[in-house]
């Protein structure tokens, strides 16, 4: 199995877990840039993998509006011109590949029903025109290939990179105020899951769009206010917002309603892997108490 982005958030953690019990390549950027075509094609065909998984993205939305319109950019190349590359050598050599998309390729228009995969997509910034950009560069390219979109990955995991869970949990346990959005659906991922999903599907050899998400909806409001019970902290700081307000205060239009439906995978892998928000959360909180550092400045407000 090969993982390349595998630094990354979510990189790591599949790393990290996969290689319990397989055999996992995740080369480093100093190891290989994937934007080096001959680089590339070179570690392809000597890794000699029957499954290759892509996490490598550019992720910052915002910052991606900088280079709106600009296919020669590096947005337009880590995210488009890149995975399509892979997928083409995925293709040429039988490899099956997964490329981890996003819930931004929606315009989030839809607050009667999540996301299905089959649903036409409508990309409201420069960052999710390119994703978007790359899945049809994938599904185009003759290689067996899936494509699974996921919301919002959190874990209780350290990492540099800071997701949703982790920034409400620090500024909360920093006594610092953080607002949460009120009419905003969404579907988070508890990455661990994720992880669990994503290797079935590889290891499946699934081809076509897939949804890997949380069961079940809730609101950036909602989210916070459960991370604050769960870890008795003050829900007080929580600050109510509306999508249309906090949607100004950003550089890249977002998908209001973003939500993603889960039945597809549930219908062919079952019903024990994704689950419903809060028992993410559960396993989140049980996982954040192991990490050392996490677990000090919980007991020091605590005490």
């Amino acid at each position: 199995m090969i993982v390349l982005g595998g630094s990354g958030l979510v990189g790591s953690r599949l790393v990290e877990l996969w290689s319990r019990d397989l055999e996992v390549i995740a080369p480093s950027h100093a190891d290989l840039d994937v934007l080096d075509s001959d680089a590339l094609a070179s570690f392809v065909r000597h890794a000699r993998a029957d499954s290759m998984v892509n996490v490598a993205a550019w992720a910052d939305v915002d910052g991606a509006e900088a280079q709106r319109g600009d296919t020669s950019g590096r947005v337009y190349a880590l995210n488009v011109t890149y995975p399509g590359r892979l997928a083409n050598l995925c293709g040429e050599l039988n490899i099956h590949f997964l490329h981890v998309s996003t819930d931004y390729v929606f315009d989030g228009e839809n607050a009667e029903r999540p996301y299905r995969e089959d649903d036409p997509p409508g990309p409201l910034c420069w960052y999710a025109e390119t994703k978007w950009a790359g899945e049809l560069a994938v599904q185009t390219s003759g290689a067996a290939a899936c494509v699974v979109r996921s919301e919002m990955p959190f874990t209780g995991r350290d990492h540099p990179k800071r997701d949703l869970a982790r920034i409400i949990c620090d500024r909360l346990s920093a006594e610092q105020p953080i607002t949460g959005v009120t009419d905003q659906k969404i579907t988070p991922i508890f990455l661990d899951d994720a992880a669990m999903a994503m290797r079935q599907l590889a290891e499946a050899r699934y081809t076509g769009n897939i949804h890997v998400a949380s069961t079940d909806w809730t609101t950036p409001l909602r989210f916070a206010q459960s991370i604050a019970r769960r870890l008795s902290l003050n829900p007080e700081l929580i600050q109510p917002e509306s999508f249309e307000r906090f949607s100004r205060t950003r550089a890249a239009a977002r998908p209001q309603h973003s939500w993603l439906d889960v039945s597809q995978f549930a219908d062919i892998f079952g019903e024990n892997v994704l689950r419903p928000v809060e028992s993410e959360l559960d396993a989140w909180v049980e996982q954040l108490l192991m990490v050392p550092r996490a677990a000090r400045t919980l007991r020091t407000r605590e005490n």
